[in-house]
């Protein structure tokens, strides 16, 4: 159930590109965004349940192993009508995968890009990273750098889908873990009035004790532990790109407070 759990939070992994187009949301920014949310959810569950449903009702039981990695190109080639048409259906299908990937790929410079430029900003990056574009004035050695990153990794893992699915999975879940982790320890460092909580809250005193926030962590920290355990090639891939990278991190933010310290004025 955990491991189902956790795949079912990858079917939902569209809300990350929410907090990218969180600007320029319609106000009121919170409504919209539990909208956003909710249809999130109600695309991915409708579709994933379908193809599956349509994927034993259409596809021969014969053929069905032949598309158990591509249920959609199995039910493209399972419809009635001429084999011309079934040929076409699938180069749709083709296509449609091509331009929701060339999003997915954009969604991830973009998100990539906003950390980077984060961290350079905290001095933990060098200032290197932030120079601007003569024309266009975006960080583009930044989003060079993440898309030779993102060649490199499609390259390394030879596009092994699954494996990329899993690493990803990794990163996902466990950004959650600490997402909740720091919302929990700002509930108790930064208090005063907010807009809008996690629900189930218990006030003791004059302080209100999140237990809602409490649950939605333990139950995220339980997906992760799981796939800790169950996905060992992802899980050693996604530690140790997680303790380079955090090396790296560590070793530019020193050099650059050593070259501000020695620097004059």
């Amino acid at each position: 159930l955990a491991i189902a759990l956790g795949h079912a939070f990858l079917g939902m992994s569209g809300v990350e590109s929410l907090a990218q187009v969180y600007r320029e949301m319609e106000a009121p920014k919170l409504q919209n965004l539990r909208k956003a949310a909710l249809m999130i959810f109600l695309v991915a569950f409708t579709l994933t349940t379908s193809v599956a449903f349509f994927a034993v009702g259409l596809i021969p039981d014969a053929l069905r192993p032949q598309y158990a990695d591509n249920l959609l190109s199995g039910l493209a080639m399972s419809v009635a009508g001429p084999h011309l048409a079934q040929v076409m259906l699938q180069i749709c299908v083709v296509v449609v995968g091509v331009l929701i990937l060339c999003g997915a790929v954009n969604t991830s410079i973009m998100g990539s890009n906003g950390v980077l430029n984060r961290l350079a900003e905290d001095g933990i990056m060098p200032d290197w990273f932030r120079w601007l574009h003569p024309r266009y004035g975006t960080t583009y050695r930044m989003i060079h750098m993440v898309v030779v990153l993102q060649i490199v990794t499609i390259i390394l893992c030879r596009g092994e889908v699954y494996l990329l699915g899993e690493a990803y999975a990794f990163g996902v879940i466990w950004s959650l873990v600490f997402n909740a982790a720091s919302i929990m320890i700002l509930r108790f460092k930064v208090r005063g009035p907010r807009e809008w909580m996690v629900p189930l809250n218990v006030r003791i005193g004059s302080t209100d004790f999140p237990v809602g926030l409490s649950l939605i962590f333990l139950a995220l920290s339980v997906v992760a532990v799981v796939h800790l355990m169950t996905k060992q090639v992802a899980t050693v891939s996604g530690v140790a790109f997680t303790a380079a990278f955090y090396m790296l991190f560590v070793t530019a933010e020193r050099l650059n407070k050593a070259k501000r310290v020695g620097s004059p004025g």
